[in-house]
């Protein structure tokens, strides 16, 4: 018989150097300062004067099993480490109602690890509603994951922001607009030191990397801007955000201070775009002299001469969640806790399992995505749209009820942008045909009623849409991001048609969660934006002459020879694929939705991020054709214009029509 010690008053100073043996150098976990307190009150409550004794290291031990086992990530907090202590306190005064005679027959006899197991798997077990977990999720209702640089981590942060709040978050975007930039790049400086080609043991050049040219093999090690002073001519690969100076000479800045480029002889990593404000590898040699900027103030000093440039390469979503705790960054698993305010829930791995086993087995689900540029202006859209809806209807009725879950259409829903007017009669009448035209695409939907009462319609603005016209006057070039909804005032009509919560007006972007899910959807012409802002590099404008002077060189027999063999090489790409390749190659690796120098509200800056990938993304890109791309795992999607595309989540099988 044990006898029970009395609780002791322990400072946290006390349990420091045993909780440090056992959870960060056995089981690799860090405990943070609040959860520090929480175990050392624990403990002392708990095993009282034989705080240092087997069951106190066992029950250490045992909270550091259950933390891993709950996939919690590397970090302890306060709030976990409360519910860990509360279930394991809830287990013990089970076990102690039991008595030894009695044995379940779902689980196996005298197996308490087994009974323990098997009580996790029923609560898993619980049937789970699809319609829980498909969710539209605009960037005010996404809570805000913010990096922390110095833990390495995630903080995720609900916001009571109801999306219309403008003045308080413009009050707040110019240091949200600095600190954008400085999250984004310790972000991508995080996964390029969880990749095995940028260890320091690693002996891989980035030209070989990237499959460039045979050349010396060098250190991969990215070294820091300000570690280069007083090393001239050596060899080094930098990474940093790549940026025009007053000088309009191209410098590279880092965390520590920036360093003037010397391009001329630079080959590109192929298959990507190159634009100012990019983070970018460059690999050369430094030199202490030379350069334009080395009369400026607080300058670093020389010049950088780079031979080869490329992205950091884009991680896998699973690696990535597995690494930041597998955290639910669109909150749809969140829990309200008593008196702790709102927190995040993790995503074991066995109910992420579940979510899948789920998925696949609804084999009939499928999401429509309309092309965009659906301008209701235009009499042969709303023909087009009458044979869709059509063709539809005719479909659900033939198929007994096989209908889609939703059918998102995205903008500009005008040919011509709705934008502030002199006059107060022109603003009006402006109003007043933008909101006939949604009145007409509401009459032809309402002849439909299969669709118009079971199917859930996305409506995502574009650039002629207001509020957003106003910002862009319907350039793509002065694209403000995150674009707000379109106001119900011009929908109102549209609202009453449809049954209750079937008429989903959202941002751009916006994220859908369907069970493990996450869809990205982005209305933008980025094949557009990304060619305009390209940087063309000598060595570019010198490769281009040598082939043209080849191909001037070869007689048409020799041509023609070069064209077949190309048609027959099964590695050869279609202009439009590869360029496909490299816009989806560029975003990814960019982890960004908008990585240039943009117009965007700093404060939603999480919503444009792609870090981890998302699960699908589609682009609504009307400057380019449809293309279906995976990269990394990432199925990226356009739907082009005057088309549709059809998805099937079970599979995640896309499959395209014209309009």
């Amino acid at each position: 018989m044990e006898t029970a010690s009395l609780p002791i008053k322990l400072q946290p100073s006390n349990l420091r150097p045993i909780a440090f043996r056992i959870l960060s150098k056995k089981h690799g976990l860090n405990l943070n300062t609040d959860a520090l307190k929480v175990l050392t009150d624990t403990i002392g409550h708990k095993f009282g004067t034989a705080w240092k004794g087997v069951k106190s290291q066992q029950y250490l031990e045992e909270i550091a099993k259950i933390w891993k086992v709950e996939d919690r990530g590397l970090f302890i907090d306060a709030n976990g480490l409360k519910q860990i202590i509360k279930d394991m306190n809830s287990n013990e005064v089970e076990k102690a109602g039991r008595t030894d005679t009695i044995v379940d027959e779902k689980r196996p006899e005298n197996d308490n690890d087994g009974n323990e197991v098997e009580a996790e798997d029923e609560e898993v077990e619980e049937e789970i509603d699809w319609k829980d977990y498909f969710k539209v999720i605009a960037p005010f209702q996404q809570p805000r994951s913010v990096f922390d640089k110095n833990r390495k981590q995630f903080d995720i942060v609900f916001s009571k922001n109801t999306g219309d709040d403008l003045l308080s978050r413009l009050s707040k975007n110019l240091p949200a607009n600095i600190e954008s930039y400085s999250i984004r790049y310790a972000l991508i400086s995080d996964r390029l030191s969880r990749n095995e080609n940028f260890q320091k043991n690693s002996n891989v050049s980035i030209s070989a990397l990237h499959s460039m040219r045979n050349g010396e093999a060098t250190s991969h090690e990215i070294t820091l801007i300000k570690n280069m002073l007083g090393r001239d001519g050596k060899k080094f690969l930098l990474f940093g955000m790549l940026r025009k100076n007053s000088n309009d000479d191209y410098v590279l800045e880092d965390e520590t201070d920036y360093i003037e480029l010397n391009l001329t002889q630079t080959i590109k990593a192929p298959g990507s775009f190159y634009c100012p404000g990019m983070f970018l590898l460059v690999e050369g040699i430094y030199s202490a002299s030379g350069g334009n900027s080395n009369q400026d103030q607080d300058y670093i000093g020389g010049c950088f001469y780079v031979s080869n440039i490329g992205h950091p390469p884009s991680e896998r979503r699973e690696k990535s969640l597995e690494y930041y705790g597998n955290l639910d960054y669109l909150g749809i698993h969140r829990q309200v806790a008593p008196l702790m305010g709102e927190k995040i829930t993790k995503i074991s791995k066995k109910f992420k399992k579940k979510l899948i086993n789920v998925e696949r087995n609804l084999i009939n689900h499928k999401i429509i995505f309309i092309g965009s540029d659906l301008f209701l202006d235009n009499f042969k859209v709303l023909d087009k749209l009458k044979k869709f809806f059509q063709k539809l209807e005719n479909s659900i009725i033939e198929s007994d009820g096989d209908i889609p879950i939703a059918l998102i259409f995205t903008g500009s829903f005008t040919s011509t942008p709705v934008v502030p007017t002199n006059s107060s009669i022109t603003n009006i009448t402006n109003s007043e045909t933008y909101k006939s035209n949604f009145d007409n695409f509401t009459n032809i939907l309402s002849q439909y009623e299969h669709i118009v009462n079971n199917c859930k319609i996305i409506l995502i603005p574009g650039k002629n849409d207001p509020w957003q016209s106003t910002y862009s006057l319907g350039s793509s070039s002065l694209d403000h991001f995150p674009q707000s909804s379109i106001p119900k005032v011009f929908i109102n009509r549209l609202e009453r048609l449809l049954p209750r919560g079937n008429l989903i007006v959202t941002w751009n972007p916006t994220r859908i969660n369907y069970l493990s899910q996450e869809i990205v959807i982005l209305k933008d012409e980025l094949m557009t934006k990304l060619k305009r802002n390209d940087i063309v590099f000598d060595n570019d404008i010198l490769m281009e002459r040598e082939k043209l002077d080849k191909e001037a060189s070869i007689s048409n027999q020799e041509r023609i020879n070069l064209v077949i063999q190309n048609k027959s090489d099964m590695h050869h790409l279609s202009s439009k694929t590869a360029q496909a390749r490299k816009l989806v190659k560029t975003i990814l690796d960019q982890g960004n939705l908008q990585p240039f120098p943009k117009l965007t509200n700093a404060m939603y800056d999480y919503s444009l991020r792609v870090e981890p990938l998302p699960t699908i993304l589609v682009l609504q890109d009307s400057s380019f054709g449809n293309f279906e791309v995976t990269y990394n795992g990432c199925k990226v999607i356009n739907v082009g214009s005057m088309n549709y595309m059809e998805y099937f989540p079970s599979s995640k099988e896309c499959k395209f029509y014209s309009l």
